[in-house]
Parts: structure tokens; sequence; C-alpha cells
């Protein structure tokens, strides 16, 4: 039965508190369920934001855009404390959260706010609702007095709390995994329902109301959260692919471009990169063709009052040729794209996907029917909808791979016509087809420094891959940072491939993320991803993965993946057993 207390913020923070102050993710996971599952809906929409380090939901406009100022301004009016009181109190706690808490302790206002009720999240919700709407001349000043009435209304762990919140540094070992699994077990239901619920969702508010309810299966993509990208997996020649495969098969050009999903809802758009990252400052005029799409329907154009969500490649490109995948990269480095980088380094966006359109989420049709929907909207350029053809020859796919090679991409993406679209699945839907060996994506675990010019700078690189098969993270630092244990074995070093520019910004990013300095190298944080090409890949204990690379070189830097799209050691042995000299070995 369901306690009418739960929903105050007391037990909120009182629930924070415990998951603090165990070190034991299964106890933190219990902590969790059992508070959640006593909340009414609104309570539990609000808490799981809360308890994930969100204020709104993912995809949402609002933002409070409070500052550390006027927190600090707040609590020294709360608590009469001047500047030195402030910095002494700052040294000694270091967390503003810490800071809040003893301030408060200290506060001589006596709040208007009936103290027989108490602060619930309701309450508080709808307060930072109305501080992250709040514009115009004076809003610095209407935003400090709310949050003073807050802070005043709040007991000092509750005030602890609140400002943790605000400021998005919970610190309390509760990561949106382990909501997730709490989730799961506050209300029966299968942890992998949960998170292919998140996977199209990416809202933990909607999907822990859902699970609630009992309407999982109803769970809806959202304008402006994207939906995690399907996957493709690789095979090495084109006839394995027709043997394995035996039926038609969708076939298109394999770009080397950034992966990009396009989200256009009334006049309003947002692009995303392969890791869910807002990318859409890159790309202005991306935004301003899909204002102008229209649409085909009974012979006639209609303008563009339609709302859809593609899937898709960006490729620099100019004078009928891709350019080089890193002249890519200079629009991800610039704050604001001008005129003359977007005539430096022109684009096209090749659509080969739609996920939503009309108000009709479409993951779960076909990619036949997806293509159809594709076909009746008319995109503006740089927009293209990319081409495909029907193939089930070995002969056929042979030729579409030397032409796609011949204009300059990569190669060729197979794709199950009957296929749905799996977010952030990789499975044998979609095959991609480039070279007899493969390039790789790794993340540096290692950095050491150079000789001689490169002296001074971090020029050598050790890099890893995931084995899937290995629970154990040796290189795991901070726990708090992935969502998910990854467990990275290494399969090589390079140190060729970088201009003398692109080392020194990768030295200061390296000491950035520095775990451990032994002198002439560094361990890191594995955050930095590079696209490494290769010649062979040999047996070798060398290496804790069991192999290496042959003259590995960095291809590319690619600032727009992240750890979880690294490629796998299976992969590696997949390539290793396709090497030419491999297959006719005789043992």
């Amino acid at each position: 039965m369901k306690n009418q207390d739960t929903d105050h913020f007391s037990l909120f923070v009182e629930t924070c508190e415990k998951i603090r102050l165990t070190a034991k993710k299964n106890e933190k996971i219990e902590i969790i369920s059992s508070y959640i599952s006593n909340l009414d809906e609104t309570s539990l929409f609000i808490a799981v934001l809360f308890l994930s380090g969100r204020v709104f939901p993912a995809g949402s406009n609002l933002t409070l855009n409070i500052g550390f100022a006027a927190i600090m301004q707040s609590l020294s009016e709360i608590a009469m404390l001047d500047s030195k009181d402030i910095q002494n109190i700052h040294l000694k706690h270091g967390d503003i959260g810490a800071i809040a808490e003893y301030a408060v302790s200290k506060k001589y206002v006596i709040s208007l706010f009936n103290q027989q009720d108490k602060l619930d999240l309701s309450f508080l919700y709808r307060q930072f609702k109305k501080i992250a709407t709040i514009s115009g001349s004076g809003s610095n000043r209407n935003k400090k007095e709310i949050l003073k009435g807050l802070l005043i209304a709040c007991s000092p762990l509750e005030s602890k709390y609140l400002i943790k919140i605000i400021t998005g540094e919970m610190r309390i070992g509760s990561v949106e995994s382990l909501v997730e699994i709490g989730i799961s077990r506050a209300f029966g239901k299968e942890l992998k329902n949960i998170r292919e619920a998140m996977l199209i969702s990416g809202d933990i508010s909607q999907v822990a109301v859902l699970a609630k309810k009992n309407m999982l299966h109803n769970v809806l993509m959202k304008p402006f959260v994207p939906v995690s990208f399907m996957l493709a997996d690789a095979m090495y020649s084109a006839e394995e692919i027709i043997k394995y495969y035996k039926k038609p098969l969708i076939c298109e050009y394999k770009y080397d471009g950034i992966r990009l999903q396009l989200h256009k809802f009334n006049k309003e758009v947002r692009l995303f990169s392969r890791n869910l990252v807002d990318i859409t400052y890159a790309f202005p005029e991306l935004v301003k063709a899909a204002i102008e799409t229209t649409i085909k329907m009974t012979n006639t154009m209609l303008p563009n009052q339609l709302d859809f969500i593609v899937d898709g490649e960006v490729v620099a490109f100019k004078n009928g040729k891709p350019l080089h995948f890193q002249e890519l990269q200079k629009r991800l480095r610039r704050k604001k794209v001008t005129y003359d980088i977007q005539t430096e380094v022109p684009i096209y966006y090749f659509i080969y996907d739609i996920m939503y359109f009309k108000n009709n989420q479409l993951l779960k049709k076909s990619l036949f029917d997806r293509k159809d929907i594709l076909s009746t909207i008319y995109f503006k350029e740089p927009i293209i909808n990319s081409s495909y053809k029907i193939v089930e020859s070995i002969e056929k796919v042979i030729a579409i791979f030397n032409e796609s090679k011949d204009i300059g991409h990569e190669g060729l993406v197979v794709k199950d016509p009957l296929s749905r679209y799996h977010p952030g699945k990789r499975g044998r839907y979609w095959m991609k087809l480039k070279k007899e060996l493969d390039t790789i994506d790794v993340v540096i675990v290692i950095a050491e420094y150079g000789h001689g010019k490169r002296a001074g700078v971090l020029s050598d690189y050790t890099f890893a891959v995931i084995d899937e098969e290995d629970n154990n993270n040796n290189y795991n630092n901070d726990k708090n940072i992935y969502e998910k244990n990854i467990t990275l074995k290494t399969i090589g070093k390079a140190y060729s491939g970088l201009t003398d520019k692109e080392i020194y910004e990768m030295t200061k990013r390296l000491r950035e993320i520095t775990v451990e300095d032994k002198d002439n190298r560094i361990l890191v944080k594995p955050e930095i991803i590079l696209e490494i090409a290769f010649d062979t890949i040999q047996k070798s204990d060398r290496h804790d993965s069991g192999f290496a690379l042959r003259f590995p070189r960095i291809k590319s830097i690619r600032f727009d993946k992240s750890i979880k799209d690294i490629d796998t050691l299976e992969k590696v042995k997949q390539i290793y057993k396709n090497q030419i000299y491999v297959k006719h070995k005789k043992i």
C-alpha cells in the first residue's frame, strides 16, 4: 500500500544518503528499487530523473541556467556568510552541495513556507520549470529569489541535494544504468526489456512510468531525443554474403563520413552524432534544407508540415568526389561554422533509413516499407535520398563494390530487406563489405612520450578493443563514467598517421584524462577513439588480446564516436581467420 509521504523531498534525500553511504552495487540497486516501487506516477517520473542526474527529461528544451555565482550569493544572503567564510567552507568541503548544507544550517531567515508541510517532489519540479521559463530583464534576480525560497524551506541535508540536482553533480553512485536495474526490480520487468525501451525512448522517466503501468510495449520515440543507431556487422567477401543470405538483398554504398540522425518537428531541426551528441551547430545548411522538405501525394507537392526522424551519413564532398574524413572533422572543431567553412568543406547528407514519419513510429516496419516511405519525401540539397540496388549474385555485389570504390567511398553495406530497425543492436541484418582487411575502431589506454623531434609530446598510443566475453575491466578507472562494465584488451601500438598539430592537441587531451603517470608513459581513461589501418593481424603474446596488428597506422581520430562504438575482439578474430594467408595455411 502506498504511503502518502512517499513523494516528500525529505524521503528522496534520505534515499540518496543511503545510496551514497554504500559502495556495494547490489545494495544501491535494492535501495533504489525499494524507494521507487512506492511512488505514484508523477513522483516516479521526477524521482528517476533526479536519481539519474537530470532535472528535465532527455530532449527537453528546458534548462535551469543557475550558475555558481547565483548559488553562492543565495547561500551568502541566507546565512550571512561573507566571502572569506565562503572561501574557507569551499576549501574544507569542495562539493557545492556540502557548502549548501553548511550554509543552510547557519541560516537566519525564516521560511514563509508552512513548517507543518514538507517540500514534495511535484512542488520542487514545478519550481524548477518556473525557473527554466524565466527570461528577459531581471531574470537572474527572479531566478535567485525562487532559489532562495527553496533553500530557506529546506533542511540542511535537503539543501545539499537541492543544489546537487541543480548543478547535475549528484555523485552518489546512482548512474542511469543502476536506475534502469532498479526500475526492472521495482516493477518486475526483465532488464533487457527496460534497456530495449531505453534504446527507443532515451527517456528514463517515460520508461519508468510505462514499466509501472505494465505498458513497456507502448514506448515511444520522442522529438529531439536521439534513438540509438542500428549497427552493422562485417563480412569479408561477396561470396560469403550471398551464400549466407540466399535471397535478394538491398545494397548501398558504404560512406566514409559521420553517422547522423536528423530530427525535424514543426520547423525545428536538430542533428545528433553516433554517440547521441547534439551537433546541429556543425551543419547549418542541413537545418535549412530539412525545413524546406516536401512530400509528394496524389501528384501534389505538400509544404513542410511533416515531422520525421531519419538516419544517414554526412560526407565531405567536392568536385564530384568525397573528401578525406579528416576534412569533415574541421566542422566539429568549430563553435560556429561560417559560410567560408561551408565553402571549404561542402557536404552531402545521404539518408538511407527513416524511423519516424508523420506521427508514426516505423521501427517495426520492414526495410522495404521504410524505403518506400523515404521515396515519397523530396529533400533539398545537400540532403539526398541515398540510392540502392537489389542484388542476389556474387558478380553483382563485386560490380557495385568496385563502383563504390571508384567513386571514393569505402565499400558496401548489404541489408536484409525484411529487417526492422533495431536501435543499438549489431547483427546480421546489415553487413559491411569494405575490403579484405578492414580498418578497426579502437580506444587509447596508454600514451608514451616520443623521441627526437617528438620529445615532450605524447605521440605513441597503445590501444584496445572490447572483449565481450570478459566482465572484468582492467581500464575502467572511474566506474561512474560508463553505464556498463566494458572489458578492454590491447591489440597494438601506433605512432604514425597524425600531423604535428594533431599530436600537440592529442597531448593536451591525454594529459587531461590521465589516470596514472609512469614517467615516460601515462595510463588514461578510455575516451579517445582512433580508426586504425593495418596490413595484417597476427597472433602475439605481446598484448593481452592474444593478437597484434602488423604495421598499424592512425587513419583518423574519431571525435564522433565513444567507447561503446569501438570494435570487439571477436571482430579481430574474424578478420584474422579471413586473412588469405591463414585460410590457406597448412596445419
